[in-house]
């Protein structure tokens, strides 16, 4: 069951994200700042990280870049509730994002895309 940590101040997209998620097969957890986050990362080692871009400690763009330089396997998902310029997107992917999702943003969806991120990672036999 792949480790799963979601990474937002709204407790209520939070717990919801973490509902899904969970129903779909995934271990989540949840954290809702940044140096709680970093922590969460550090003890659990999870296979994907989902987290906001704005953080009432930090910006996502910080903690994809500490988390990056912690593992080049797991998979960093950047959320943000506004539109992002190409620069900033570009910057995102530069720190080490895997993914961007605009909210709102269909759970189906994005449970699909974690999956097939997932299995290209998956030990080739």
């Amino acid at each position: 069951m792949p480790k799963l940590l979601i990474i937002d101040d709204d407790a209520h997209l939070r717990e919801s994200l973490a509902e899904v998620l969970d129903l779909d097969g995934f271990e989540c957890h949840q954290a809702a700042d940044a140096k709680e986050g970093l922590a969460a990362a550090q003890k659990l080692s999870p296979e994907v990280v989902i987290m906001d871009i704005q953080l009432p400690d930090s910006s996502g763009f910080q903690i994809c870049q500490e988390l990056r330089k912690r593992s080049k396997t797991t998979i960093l998902i950047m959320m943000t509730g506004r539109f992002l310029s190409s620069e900033e997107k570009t910057q995102g992917f530069e720190l080490g994002a895997d993914e961007y999702i605009t909210k709102p943003f269909d759970l189906a969806e994005l449970s699909a895309r974690i999956k097939q991120l997932l299995s290209r990672q998956a030990p080739r036999g």
